[in-house]
């Protein structure tokens, strides 16, 4: 996946996107002496858009489709003319894939250099051995909860993020 911001005037952040998935192809492969190397399917997309920060584009379409059969016979017996497909299987499978990107890009103002910014590691306290050993470690307190009677303090960016309708005006 690649993808270039630009930020343009207004606070629009133009992106330029471009995912690109391989895969491993059998039936492209190439052959020296014994050796097989496989060949590669690759797809390819690339679009342009102008979004403003906390805005999300969502972009889809990179399909891939793959049949097989499979034939399993019993030894000797699966060849037999008559008899041979009482003997043996086939299985078809079909797989379908999609690949689908969220983009969402936020406009970082810059900070004063004397003040540290926060990690979502920040006011977390590790798991008691109580809780560690009985498997409740899912649950980190942070240390102001513990010094606030239990209540947790939201680490989230304070400005709002999401996206923007410009309506008419009637």
């Amino acid at each position: 996946l690649d993808f270039t911001p630009t930020v343009l005037s207004d606070g629009l952040i133009a992106l330029d996107i471009e995912p690109e998935v391989s895969s491993i192809d059998r039936s492209a492969s190439y052959n020296i002496g014994n050796i097989s190397i496989p060949g590669f399917v690759v797809r390819r997309a690339h679009t342009s858009i102008d979004l403003k920060s906390g805005q999300s584009f969502m972009m889809a379409g990179l399909l891939q489709s793959e049949n097989d059969m499979v034939q399993q016979r019993v030894p000797g017996l699966g060849k037999l003319p008559v008899l041979g497909p009482l003997f043996s299987s086939r299985a078809y499978q079909r797989r379908e894939t999609d690949l689908v990107i969220i983009v969402t890009p936020y406009l970082v103002k810059p900070m004063d250099p004397s003040k540290k910014p926060l990690t979502p590691a920040d006011g977390t306290l590790p798991a008691s051995n109580v809780d560690y050993f009985l498997g409740n470690v899912e649950e980190v307190k942070t240390a102001d909860a513990a010094h606030n009677g239990g209540t947790a303090t939201n680490a989230a960016p304070a400005t709002k993020v999401g996206h923007f309708l410009d309506l008419p005006k009637e």
